[in-house]
């Protein structure tokens, strides 16, 4: 009797898989897109368009195609580049900072940062044509971490021998069964320094600051937006609208003080659910990864 209902609660599961979740899922993607693409063809003023970075970087590819997507589009004068993030992964941040200060030549790139940019966050604005804020905005946070959890003295109390066969020295460095070694932790540290040294020469070469008035605050501090200002990290202080603006007036389309920019947005109606399943699926992915070199703010 049991087993017919363990069978039972998984046959009733599969069912709402199948007939209920994937078709909801299905339908608010492609409603999505459809309600996007309805919006720009009845766009016929020439807009700014807003591409949001929000939450953790763990990834670049679809933030990197809208910006190329715009640039391309006849209708759009410009981006603002709407950024709430305390940062992630360092690949992706490289990547969208070398995107923006690439596609900046063709099209102004205007970055808001807005409750918080902070280390890869801020990374990614570094690259754009001009860098906006608020006073209490939290950015800074200019550093890398990179975090290993260490269980060889849980192994050790319970009897458990992990044993680990490798081709090279450093193949298994960070292994969590075991103490990491002094050669170990000198490679791991180098490797932290590399990319640090990277975040400083983007915020030097992207604020047009020397690298020496850099080193003094990339220290991993977190720094305010009125802050930022007084270093040269923004430009000014505004929200999306004061980039938008922004972005007219780099074009040379300057709005008259009582116009309103034209603000091409992604709909976002089914964009929660669609981040709770990305965030369900990518959880084996994201428990798989053992070592994550991170541009992350750390409170």
């Amino acid at each position: 009797m049991k087993e017919y209902f363990v069978w039972l609660a998984k046959f009733v599961t599969a069912i709402f898989i199948v007939l209920f979740l994937i078709p909801l899922t299905l339908t608010a993607i492609f409603s999505a897109t459809q309600k996007e693409i309805l919006n720009q063809e009845q766009t016929t003023k020439k807009g700014v368009a807003v591409v949001e970075l929000k939450g953790m970087i763990d990834g670049s590819d679809e933030l990197i195609e809208q910006l190329y997507k715009h640039v391309q589009d006849d209708n759009v004068l410009g981006i603002v580049l709407d950024i709430d993030s305390p940062g992630g992964a360092v690949g992706p941040s490289q990547a969208i900072f070398a995107a923006v200060q690439r596609l900046k030549k063709s099209k102004p790139i205007v970055a808001v940062m807005n409750t918080v940019a902070a280390s890869g966050g801020l990374y990614a604005a570094l690259g754009a044509s001009k860098v906006l804020a608020q006073p209490g905005t939290l950015t800074g946070s200019i550093g890398v971490i990179l975090q290993l959890p260490n269980f060889s003295g849980i192994t050790e109390k319970v009897g458990v021998d992990v044993v680990t066969i490798k081709s090279g020295q450093f193949k298994d460095a960070g292994n969590s069964f075991r103490p990491m070694t002094p050669a170990e932790q000198a490679y791991l540290q180098s490797t932290v320094d590399t990319a640090f040294e990277s975040f400083k020469n983007a915020v030097a070469e992207g604020r047009d600051i020397p690298l020496e008035k850099v080193t003094p605050f990339a220290d991993g501090r977190i720094i305010l937006g009125s802050q930022a200002k007084e270093l040269g990290l923004i430009d000014g202080f505004g929200d999306v609208y004061v980039g938008a603006r922004e972005v007219y007036e780099l074009a040379g389309e300057p709005l008259k003080e009582d116009e309103y920019p034209n603000l091409i947005k992604k709909d976002r109606k089914y964009e929660q659910l669609i981040q709770y399943l990305e965030s369900v699926f990518s959880l084996p992915i994201a428990f798989s990864s053992k070592v994550r070199l991170l541009y992350l703010m750390d409170l």
